[in-house]
């Protein structure tokens, strides 16, 4: 099987030791495309150096909620800039999380300003929803953005509007954790082929069976083996429109 991880932190400080190795090693697995997501302008050059290393490495530029406050006043233009490199080909991570104690308005400002520069730029997003539903899909109705909900595990009748509207949605190792898949299970049991993505996340959320290990991109075969056992169909089948759909999701031709 080949397949896209479309939802990867090597970037994070947990592979700060041996980052460079472990992507290396990646080309020994069925992964062939990955989508290096960002988190804030700290890691920007580290995102696109990823990129230009390494042929299999897509990314992201944007700045997550949880980094809204560390924010510059020049994010949004270090975004513009860094988004003409070829292999930079999605803004994000980006949306809303009220899990943690950042302010709503500002994380609100960031993400608005973020989706206005992604219609500007034509470029897909790749949106982070945490415990902000409500909030979130509010905002993304009036854009009506092109791009990817990564991780979702909220109300059906959300990601069912953005459906409509052309998004993905992608999954992960969620699906594994019986405290709290129900959720990502009722959105997976909602989602047509074409509108499928999987993921992992890594270095968070490694397969419930290791859940005290750091997830690497490898571990999305065990995201396609659970949503195939989950679907009723072949992992091969789950392989295959996974990979049609990142491709088509960030506009990546062979």
């Amino acid at each position: 099987m080949e397949l896209f991880d479309s939802h990867v932190h090597y970037e994070d400080a947990m592979f700060d030791a041996d980052r460079y190795d472990r992507l290396r090693h990646l080309k020994n697995t069925d992964v062939k495309y990955i989508m290096n997501c960002c988190s804030d302008e700290s890691v920007f050059d580290t995102v696109t150096d990823i990129c230009s290393k390494y042929d299999f490495a897509y990314g992201s530029i944007g700045v997550h909620p949880h980094w809204a406050l560390s924010a510059s006043e020049s994010y949004l233009e270090k975004i513009r800039e860094l988004a003409k490199n070829e292999k930079i080909v999605a803004i994000g991570e980006m949306g809303l999380d009220y899990f943690w104690d950042e302010p709503k308005d500002l994380q609100k400002k960031v993400f608005i300003r973020q989706l206005e520069l992604s219609k500007e730029l034509n470029m897909p997003v790749i949106i982070h929803d945490r415990d902000a539903h409500e909030d979130c899909f509010e905002i993304l109705r009036k854009y009506k953005p092109q791009g990817v909900v990564h991780r979702y595990g909220g109300p059906t009748e959300y990601i069912k509007e953005a459906f409509e509207w052309g998004m993905y949605v992608s999954f992960n190792n969620d699906l594994t954790y019986p405290a709290w898949n129900k959720a990502h299970i009722d959105v997976l049991n909602v989602t047509p082929w074409d509108r499928l993505l999987i993921e992992t996340d890594c270095p968070y959320c490694p397969p419930f069976e290791r859940s005290e290990d750091r997830c690497e991109a490898y571990d999305v075969a065990n995201v396609v083996k659970e949503i195939a056992k989950l679907r009723g169909v072949s992992e091969e089948f789950v392989a295959k429109v996974s990979m049609e759909n990142a491709k088509k999701a960030y506009g990546i031709r062979d």
